[in-house]
């Protein structure tokens, strides 16, 4: 089984230092999970020393975000294959959190699906840093716009401004709390 990354590895890492680990007993529909996952998912220690149900976990994932993991969770399980998804979390101690999570399906002997190991990492910080970079980028894209149309080249803002529009769409429902604001 392929190892996450170590926290001392600068050089070739795929991901940062991991926040939580999990296994998911498949057969017996018990996840257990580390003390990050407990406060990421709202659980206690306890409670992922014993296993929780999926469906347990399942309840702490962003609604809109819900469906499209539980997908991509039954894809991997049918194909035996491995699950790589963004997205949201709730829970009272660590509120909403942005994260990335990583597994396996593994199978028994007898080809069936069985273990399901996987980790996570909080994707929150780089979100919002996304969000500030979608934002300058706006901004000079308009700028430019405008100096393209004062000297009369009108292809060129024609191309910033389809880039303009696809930043727009990006930031979404975030662009115009602001521009509310």
């Amino acid at each position: 089984m392929k190892s996450a990354p170590e926290h001392g590895r600068t050089m070739h890492m795929r991901y940062p230092p991991v926040d939580g680990f999990w296994t998911w007993d498949i057969k017996r529909d018990r996840v257990y999970g580390d003390a990050n996952l407990s406060d990421y998912f709202g659980f206690t220690l306890d409670e992922f020393s014993h296993g929780a149900s999926l469906e347990r976990c399942m309840q702490s994932i962003d609604q809109d975000d819900r469906s499209r993991v539980r997908l991509a969770i039954r894809k991997a399980v049918e194909r035996r294959s491995g699950f790589r998804e963004v997205y949201r979390v709730r829970s009272e101690k660590m509120g909403l959190r942005k994260i990335l999570a990583v597994g396996q399906c593994y199978a028994d002997e007898a080809g069936e699906a069985a273990l399901y190991p996987g980790w996570f990492i909080d994707l929150t910080n780089d979100a919002a840093g996304e969000e500030q970079a979608l934002r300058e980028i706006h901004n000079h894209v308009g700028r430019a716009k405008d100096i393209a149309r004062s000297i009369g080249h009108d292809l060129v803002s024609y191309l910033l401004d389809n880039i303009e529009e696809e930043v727009e769409q990006r930031l979404g429902p975030r662009l115009r709390r602001r521009r509310s604001s």
